[in-house]
């Protein structure tokens, strides 16, 4: 039985707008859905927002075998104060769902936030759902930051 493998990734969009010198926490999340069958579907992202600088990054990745589909696609905006990012993967064949989708916000005075999100739906079942959520504070961010 010949199996057919359609592939697409993609590495979203990493912005920084200055070095740090001091290391600041990096929030990030990832979700995937169950690579057991045809399709799966994988993102991450993460945050990391200074006093002077900003910074976000994602990645995603779908799979589908036996004839069926895989797209990926992400998106970043960013200013002087914030940047987000936005990362989708889903896969689908004639019985399976998958899609994963993460989001992270990184701000200079505010908090720094990661969500990630999987769902795989095989046809017949529930779905399989998972979900990451992190936050850093921006007195979590003042204290990793000091010298």
């Amino acid at each position: 039985m010949n199996k057919l493998i359609l592939t697409a990734s993609a590495l979203a969009l990493g912005i920084c707008a200055a070095a740090q010198a001091q290391q600041a926490p990096t929030t990030g999340t990832s979700a995937s859905t169950p690579t057991t069958g045809d399709v799966s579907a994988s993102t991450s992202g993460s945050a990391t927002g200074t006093p002077d600088s900003v910074g976000v990054s994602g990645t995603g990745d779908a799979r589908a075998a036996n004839g069926g589909t895989a797209t990926t696609e992400g998106s970043a905006t960013f200013n002087q104060n914030t940047a987000s990012q936005r990362t989708t993967a889903t896969a689908r064949d004639e019985d399976e769902r998958a899609r994963a989708m993460s989001r992270s916000r990184a701000s200079k005075n505010g908090a720094d936030t990661s969500h990630s999100m999987s769902i795989y739906k095989e046809r017949g079942e529930k779905p399989v759902i998972s979900r990451e959520h992190e936050v850093t504070t921006p007195k979590e961010k003042a204290g990793a930051t000091q010298p």
